[in-house]
């Protein structure tokens, strides 16, 4: 009896603990705080007014909205959180990128810089005098038995190839799909086999523009030099240039589409050309905030990013209307408005546990920069930040539904996500692991459990029509309310949120992927380099098991060099799944090489 009181005691000392260790997690949640939709409508409208510019990189229009962040959390109650001893955490970065020369010239062809080529703003600097190889699609595809670089010799050379695909059953069946009929893939799949550059020309006999899109292409200004100089021509110019040496280009295409086979040549001609590439570096500045904790070493970081498209020259959905103001009302106006009244509503309460880091993200467009380079330099180490949690687009509540992403970094999340909800009349959709294209992410990577609350996409998402008006205000208060009852529940709790590494098996990306699956995780912080650094790696990932980790620096991929991400992912899209491929990074200055064996992407 007397060892069965025991067994029972101590039974019941075991589940005390237990229910100890989860008692704060089941605690009454703080009610929803009283937010002003008027004053986030206008926080929204200034920030989304046309006199930002957008609030692009570079910008007078987006230093003026981190002042006005900074201003804002001053007057919040928050204090400075930077060594400088004010709310600006500034770096410098590349903030813009353009061709500063383009030079083409073949002998007896005149040709105009702007209506018949330009240079692309990733080519790489070259000045050269070579041989014209004509490389038709400029495709080779090994399972389909077709490849243009078969038989001819392109290495030194320059290369004219058609953009697209031909019509060929073999080829539209093939596992590399649509990768083929980009720039980037032919840029790359040239310097395979040795050439200096790559001229490409369009496919369609009445295209009137230059192909690949040449002076009016989206290059990210983080983005290294590609290794092969590339400019885009028109048609009239690529007719007049092989005209002038007895090709018809139109009868070289209809030869590969009736054959199903290469027609790659040399024209007979040679090619001069210069192009130089230059990246315009400015001062940009994150805008951190702080209010102490009774236990003001550790901290739970609340953040959006303020950056969006200025005139949209980079990543805008509506490449057609470059110039025009991309306001980003929603992208992210909404979320920075939500920061704000969040900071105000959290200074007017009672002190917490744990600090609280409110951060507004710069240079998120452009591949979470912002927040990249906050990681590396935070206001309270990331050992001692128990969460972060981001808002991003949270100005569209529909049907009272929002998405929340990360919610497997922590096993806490889903309940107290859905506690939080229930007296706001919220629906929730809770969403995977915390990788994802918001700047949670840096935070996930190291290892601090992270959320991403966001009210969903629509037609208006990167182009010209986000705007203030169209800004459901009090939609943003349901989001920052909900963010509010989370953050001040685990800002106030004894213990941490534990963290969990989500697998690769659940780490697929949003929709539906196709092709070879590696599971690395790109860095855009700091400097171009050549090649692509990493972030981090996925769990039981094929980059996991071959010992990549954060920090790398990938320069070579099954044989080839890569100069940047556009190529690095050219490259993995031309590998099939199941493949083993042999990788080279950079790791502290020594070069290490290893294998990989690539999954299938879900």
């Amino acid at each position: 009896m007397k060892s069965r009181a025991l067994r029972l005691c101590a039974l019941i000392l075991v589940s005390l603990v237990l229910g100890c260790a989860r008692l704060p997690w089941s605690w009454p949640l703080a009610p929803a705080p009283e937010l002003d939709p008027a004053r986030l409508a206008a926080d929204v409208a200034w920030l989304a007014d046309d006199a930002r510019e957008g609030r692009g990189l570079g910008t007078a229009g987006l230093r003026a909205a981190a002042d006005y962040v900074a201003r804002a959390f001053a007057d919040a109650g928050l204090e400075p959180a930077t060594p400088g001893g004010d709310f600006l955490q500034r770096f410098e970065m590349p903030v813009a990128i353009a061709v500063a020369d383009a030079q083409l010239g073949i002998e007896g062809v005149p040709l105009e810089r702007g209506p018949d080529y330009e240079a692309f703003a990733g080519s790489a600097d070259a000045e050269l005098e070579a041989e014209l190889v004509f490389a038709g699609y400029g495709i080779s595809d090994s399972e389909a038995g077709y490849d243009d670089y078969t038989d001819i010799d392109v290495d030194g050379k320059i290369v004219l190839v058609l953009d697209h695909g031909p019509a060929i059953k073999a080829l539209e069946e093939g596992p590399q799909g649509a990768t083929r009929l980009g720039r980037a893939y032919k840029l790359v799949n040239a310097g395979r086999h040795g050439a200096a550059a790559l001229l490409l020309v369009p496919s369609q006999s009445q295209a009137d523009a230059l192909a690949g899109r040449a002076g009016a292409e989206q290059t990210n200004p983080t983005s290294a030099a590609g290794k092969v100089a590339g400019l885009g021509l028109s048609r009239p110019a690529a007719d007049r240039i092989l005209n002038a040496h007895g090709l018809d280009l139109a009868e070289l295409q209809d030869r590969i589409e009736r054959d199903g086979a290469p027609v790659s040549q040399p024209i007979g001609a040679r090619a001069r050309l210069r192009v130089r590439v230059e990246r315009e570096r400015d001062e940009v500045a994150n805008v951190v905030g702080v209010l102490r904790g009774t236990h003001p070493d550790e901290a739970v970081v609340l953040g959006a990013h303020f950056d969006h498209l200025g005139l949209g020259a980079l990543n805008s959905l509506a490449p057609d209307r470059r110039g025009e103001v991309h306001n980003g009302a929603d992208d992210n106006a909404s979320g920075t408005a939500a920061l704000i009244a969040l900071a105000r509503s959290f200074a007017q309460g009672p002190r917490l546990r744990r600090s609280l880091v409110f951060v507004a993200f710069t240079a998120e467009e452009v591949g979470l920069v912002g927040s990249a380079h906050y990681a590396d330099d935070p206001m309270i180490p990331l050992g001692d930040t128990v969460a972060m949690f981001n808002m991003d687009m949270v100005g569209r509540l529909r049907d009272d539904r929002v998405t929340v992403f990360g919610v497997e970094t922590s096993p806490i999340w889903d309940g107290l996500l859905q506690r939080a909800a229930e007296p706001l009349s919220l629906e929730l959709e809770l969403v995977g692991d915390g990788i994802g294209p918001s700047d949670h992410t840096s935070f996930a990577v190291r290892g601090v459990p992270s959320l991403l609350f966001y009210t969903g996409g629509h037609s208006g998402y990167h182009t010209p029509d986000d705007d203030a008006e169209r800004v459901n205000a009090e939609g943003i208060v349901q989001v920052a309310s909900l963010v509010h009852r989370v953050a001040a529940g685990v800002a106030a709790a004894r213990v941490r949120p534990p963290a969990r590494t989500v697998t690769a098996s659940k780490s697929t990306s949003r929709g539906r992927g196709y092709g070879a699956y590696l599971g690395t995780i790109p860095d855009f912080a700091g400097a171009p380099v050549a090649g692509v650094r990493l972030q981090g790696v996925r769990k039981d990932s094929p980059a996991e098991r071959a010992g990549l980790q954060a920090g790398d620096v990938v320069v070579s991929l099954a044989g080839s060099e890569v100069a940047n991400l556009e190529e690095y992912a050219a490259m993995l899209s031309r590998t099939r799944p199941g493949s083993e491929i042999e990788i080279v990074v950079l790791r502290d200055d020594r070069r290490v090489t290893t294998r990989a064996t690539l999954g299938q992407r879900r």
